[in-house]
């Protein structure tokens, strides 16, 4: 039987006193196979001074064996994941920067390819406003002409209606 003297502790009142949650405190009493010496009012469970005794002592040895791993084993891991990512980053920017390069590049072909073919059409629209002058200079004399070869054309076409008289005028 139990000491009448004995403090009786809750899942909640040991959670408390190892600074964990009251799930953790579920769990462990569960793995640790704790025994209540008593059941309360609502089905609540009460554990005496030994089991919370063996509570601390197991949380005191996951406390020592993460202590060797400590702060400083994890501050170096982050440290490490830390330096792997900006390698990662830096690995992207280089690529990008070439990638950039390469478009600079084409930019620059497509602007000499552009000014080139200003170019083109400058000369030939000066060319086509030269060839329209020289035919505009020529155009009285093809206007003298031109009454002529009408007549020609026409008489042509009248005489080539009659199917045996061809003549030229």
């Amino acid at each position: 039987m139990t000491n009448t003297n004995s403090k009786l502790y809750t899942n909640k009142d040991m959670a408390k006193i190892c600074n964990v949650s009251e799930a953790s405190m579920t769990n462990l009493v569960k793995s640790l196979e704790l025994v209540p010496v008593k059941t309360g009012k609502y089905g609540r469970k009460y554990y005496n001074s030994k089991d919370l005794e063996k509570v601390k002592k197991h949380y005191q040895h996951k406390a020592k064996s993460s202590a060797n791993y400590s702060k400083s084993s994890i501050k170096d891991d982050i440290i490490k994941q830390q330096q792997d990512h900006i390698d990662d980053l830096k690995a992207q920017i280089k690529t990008l920067n070439e990638q950039l390069s390469v478009k600079d590049r084409q930019i620059e072909a497509q602007t000499e390819q552009i000014k080139q073919t200003s170019v083109l059409l400058s000369q030939a629209h000066t060319l086509t406003l030269q060839a329209q002058k020289s035919k505009d200079d020529q155009l009285p004399d093809k206007q003298t002409e031109r009454p002529q070869n009408a007549r020609r054309e026409a008489s042509w076409v009248i005489l080539e209606n009659v199917p045996l008289i061809k003549e030229e005028i």
